[in-house]
């Protein structure tokens, strides 16, 4: 069933003032969380009346609950990832951090992982949120603003791609959320030219991007573009 096109004005939440350093890592990743947050309510209001649009095409081969199962790893995973550190730290088997930016950690995440994986992942998570979605990723949200609200960003994270502290690995997350938090906007019927990202977010993001575009030998193509002076080749990506 195609998407109705409806009005950003629904999807959009309420920002206030920017404070410095591990404080603005956390309120971007505060800002992208409730802006998904925001966002995932919006669509469930939409499914109140219209059960199918959980069902709608989201991103690839993704539903649009399977897009927010996948964007929800982004708030899970820090979760499962402090514990996991603190138990081989408690257990003394701890190594030492070994990725040390966010690019960094993407660069591995994207090596060690297929994209069958990460849709697979997306769908097995999606079926975990139960038959309320939106009450289901707010209470997640919650929770882990409130774990990463007590942090100072030394603490170890265990991901797969390797120990990170928190403060690298963070920005991932704010990666992860401001762009399919577009994305499903995108898949409610709003264009990029119409969504408004919250501002922390958005900048937090496009850092991460811009230290990728550096890190892959792209920066020329992605400055060039953002300046106006050349289009980007087709099918251009840092991730």
């Amino acid at each position: 069933m195609p998407c109705t096109r409806i009005a950003a004005s629904r999807y959009s939440v309420g920002m206030s003032e920017t404070p410095s350093d591990w404080s603005d890592t956390v309120f971007a990743f505060d800002a992208a969380t409730r802006w998904f947050v925001a966002v995932t309510r919006g669509i469930a209001e939409r499914a109140a009346g219209n059960p199918e649009v959980w069902a709608q095409p989201g991103l690839g081969e993704w539903t649009v609950r399977d897009l927010i199962g996948h964007t929800s790893r982004a708030l899970s995973t820090i979760e499962t990832y402090l514990d996991l550190a603190a138990e081989e730290d408690a257990a003394g088997v701890a190594g030492d951090i070994d990725v040390t930016s966010p690019a960094a950690y993407y660069e591995r995440a994207l090596a060690a992982g297929t994209p069958e994986i990460i849709a697979q992942r997306g769908r097995e998570t999606a079926a975990t949120l139960g038959a309320q979605p939106a009450a289901a990723v707010a209470t997640l949200a919650a929770r882990v603003l409130a774990r990463v609200a007590t942090l100072d960003g030394t603490e170890p994270a265990e991901t797969p791609a390797g120990r990170i502290r928190i403060a690298e690995y963070l920005p991932s997350r704010t990666v992860e959320l401001t762009v399919h938090t577009s994305d499903l906007l995108q898949s409610q019927g709003v264009p990029a030219a119409e969504q408004t990202l919250p501002e922390a977010a958005a900048a937090a993001t496009l850092h991460v991007l811009a230290d990728l575009a550096a890190q892959k030998g792209s920066a020329a193509l992605l400055l060039r573009a953002a300046t106006g002076r050349a289009p980007l080749p087709a099918g251009f990506t840092v991730i």
